[in-house]
C-alpha cells in the first residue's frame, strides 16, 4: 500500500479515539478541555444527562467515529481493490 493510505489510517484512527473519548468517556474528556464535572446536586438527583455538553459531547464523537472508520476504511480499501 502506497504511503498515504497510512497517513490517512491514521487520522482516521485518532478520529476514533478521540470520537470515543468524547462520547463514551466523558468525565475523562471534560477534564482534558477544562470543563468542570456537573455539579453534585445533579448527579445525586439522576440528572446529569441535563446537561447541554453531555449531548453535545455524544452527538460530535460519534459523528467523529463515524467519519473516521468511513475514511480510514474506504480509502484503504478502495486501494486494496
Amino acid at each position: 500500500m502506497p504511503g498515504y493510505v497510512w497517513i490517512v489510517d491514521v487520522f482516521g484512527l485518532l478520529l476514533v479515539l478521540l470520537g470515543f473519548n468524547m462520547a463514551f468517556r466523558q468525565a475523562s474528556f471534560r477534564r482534558a478541555i477544562g470543563r468542570p464535572k456537573p455539579p453534585a446536586s445533579r448527579l445525586r438527583a439522576g440528572n446529569e444527562d441535563e446537561d447541554a455538553l453531555t449531548y453535545i459531547l455524544r452527538i460530535a464523537g460519534v459523528m467523529m467515529m463515524g467519519f473516521g472508520i468511513a475514511i480510514g476504511g474506504m480509502l484503504t480499501l478502495f486501494n486494496l481493490a
